[in-house]
This record gives structure tokens, C-alpha cells and sequence, in this order.
């Protein structure tokens, strides 16, 4: 499979304290069949996220259409498959509000985020060129319901670097996290199949530690999170992951492991699990196309599901980041 995936994110700041952001993104919105070969198909364009940021003192709020923060793994574990599967239980693309509140303390930074949201179902669902589809509450899960009803509480600390660059320059941090989401209004199919559905409730904790070994640097991240009612269902997940990633000049050996063990209500419990193992090099000062970051990368991924038992890929990425800013006159 060869596809693209084009991120383009604009800022427009009128003032020191107010901002306005956009993320639009450019990939497949369509999965392929199992064993279907797609190139540069499917692809359509959307708003990924589109909010307002101000910040006042210590508090930073923001308010519109954004992801909010729960799992670091998948926030910050770096390479091109590693955060496929502790992803699933990410709450993306909502509508609300957030506000961040960060202090010192036990010599730390520390920040406390707090987020009300409900599914986006609004135009800004719906993508161009290849449709996705609009959402509806028909859709169901967990989070899609009229109103906002879910929130989302997390505490970050860092020591060594403010908590937001925390993995990268701290020496060690920590998340702890809750979420509840109220159960959506049941599909077409739970209605025939006579599916309760549950409001979910998501706890989390997570924690990173940093070694400077000679003239490397050594990153490791540890991830628990307990989903009760996944997803609005009956069904709890508990999801485990580990990252070990060595930094020696500018290439990155990353080796990640994450299991999802589900436990299925009235069922046998299963288990889903992603070992993935990548190798990048990124660009310096002293290599070509100079002004933009730039960064190649390889990966095998051996993947384990109760539908597939096994699969095994491999991956190749090429990423380019260009930026640049324009300064309106006064």
C-alpha cells in the first residue's frame, strides 16, 4: 500500500494571548479490504482540528473542534506504527472545550487539563475529495450524543522541561488520566441484535524516563489504561504498552510494544497485541535541502488480532516538515 499523508497546520496569532489554530489533513479515509492493494486511492481532505487558544496567566483554554489529551503512547511514542493500536481508544476529533492550568510543585511542572467535548457532527466531519461521510448519532459509540456529555481529566508533571516537551527534553515525566463518555444512541444493528450499551469510563497511567548514556540518549515510556464499557459497550479493555527508543546522532532505534486485552462480556476474553520495531534518520544542520526538517524511516511490525493471528508489515516513510510564518503590517 502507498499512500500520502500531508498535514498542514496554520496558526494566525492577532495577539501575544490570543491564537487561532487549524490542522488540515490530506490521507485515505477509506480502509482497504483485507488484502486489497491501494495506491494514492481513497485519499480525501479534512479538518482535523479548527479551535481558539487564550491564554491568561498560568491557564490556557481553548474551544472548538480539537483532540483531546488522554494517551501519551500515542501522543509522543515515536515511529511510524507505534501508536496503531493504543490509539483506538483516543478521543479525536470532538467538539468542546479545554482548559490547562499549569504550576510548580515537589520540583516539578505540573499541568491539570480539564476538557468537556461531545462528537463532532457538524460539516467539519464530512471530507472532500473521497467522502467519508458526515456523522451522526445514528453512527453510535461512546461520546456521540447530543450535547456536551463526556469529559476528561489529566495531570501532567515533568521534571527537567515544561510538561509539554516533556518526553523529548525531560528527564522523567508522568500522566495520569480519567475520561468518561456517555454511551451514544444504539445503531441499527445493536437495536437488531439487542446490544446494551454502557457509559465508558477510562483510566490511565503513564510515565517517562530519560538517560544520557556518552553520546546517547536513551527514552523510555510505560503506559497502563483501564477502558471500562469500550467504546459504550459492555465490554472493558486493558491496554499495556512499553517504548524504548535510542537516540545515537541522528538515527532513532525505536522498539515498541503494546497488548489489548479484551474482555468480553458474556464471551472468551481475547487479546490483540503490536510489536513494532523502526529504525530513522533525521536531518541536521549538515544535511541537504537546508531550512526544512526532513526525516526517513523503516519499520517491521508484527501484529496479532482474533481476526488476523497473524500479520506481519513492513513500512517505509519519507517526512518532510516545512515551515514559515508571514508578519502582517500594523
Amino acid at each position: 500500500m502507498l499512500q500520502p499523508t500531508l498535514t498542514t497546520d496554520l496558526l494566525y496569532a492577532p495577539t501575544d494571548y490570543l491564537r487561532l489554530v487549524t490542522s488540515i489533513i490530506t490521507e485515505p479515509v477509506v480502509d482497504p479490504a483485507p488484502g486489497e492493494h491501494m495506491v494514492f486511492e481513497g485519499i480525501g481532505t479534512y479538518v482535523a482540528e479548527l479551535y481558539t487558544v487564550i491564554e491568561a496567566g498560568p491557564a490556557t483554554t481553548r474551544a472548538g473542534k480539537f483532540n483531546t489529551i488522554f494517551s501519551l503512547a500515542s501522543q509522543v511514542a515515536p515511529g511510524i506504527n507505534a501508536g496503531d493500536l493504543v490509539s483506538d481508544f483516543d478521543a479525536d476529533e470532538r467538539l468542546g472545550g479545554e482548559i490547562v492550568l499549569g504550576y510548580e510543585g515537589f520540583g516539578l511542572s505540573h499541568a491539570l487539563a480539564a476538557t468537556a467535548f461531545t462528537t463532532d457532527r457538524s460539516i467539519l466531519s464530512e471530507s472532500l475529495f473521497t467522502h467519508r461521510g458526515r456523522t451522526n448519532l445514528s453512527d453510535g459509540g461512546a461520546g456521540n450524543t447530543e450535547g456536551v456529555s463526556s469529559f476528561s481529566l489529566t495531570l501532567d508533571g515533568c521534571d527537567g522541561s515544561e510538561t509539554v516537551d516533556c518526553y523529548l527534553d525531560g528527564e522523567f515525566g508522568y500522566r495520569l488520566g480519567f475520561r468518561y463518555q456517555r454511551a451514544g444512541h444504539p445503531t441499527e444493528e445493536d437495536i437488531e441484535d439487542d446490544v446494551k450499551l454502557g457509559d465508558e469510563l477510562a483510566y490511565l497511567a503513564a510515565a517517562t524516563k530519560s538517560f544520557e548514556l556518552d553520546e546517547m540518549t536513551l527514552r523510555l515510556l510505560g503506559e497502563t489504561a483501564l477502558v471500562r464499557h469500550f467504546d459504550g459497550r459492555q465490554d472493558d479493555t486493558l491496554v499495556v504498552t512499553g517504548s524504548a527508543a535510542l537516540d545515537v546522532d541522528t538515527l532513532t532505534y525505536v522498539a515498541t510494544y503494546t497488548q489489548q486485552m479484551n474482555l468480553i462480556a458474556g464471551g472468551p476474553d481475547t487479546r490483540d497485541s503490536l510489536a513494532d520495531f523502526e529504525i530513522m534518520y533525521s536531518s541536521d544542520d549538515n544535511t541537504p535541502f537546508a531550512g526544512s526538517n526532513w526525516q526517513l524511516g523503516a519499520a517491521y511490525s508484527f501484529a496479532r488480532t482474533a481476526d488476523h493471528p497473524n500479520a506481519h508489515i513492513f513500512s517505509v516513510r519519507a517526512a518532510f516538515d516545512f515551515s514559515g510564518g508571514v508578519e502582517f503590517g500594523r
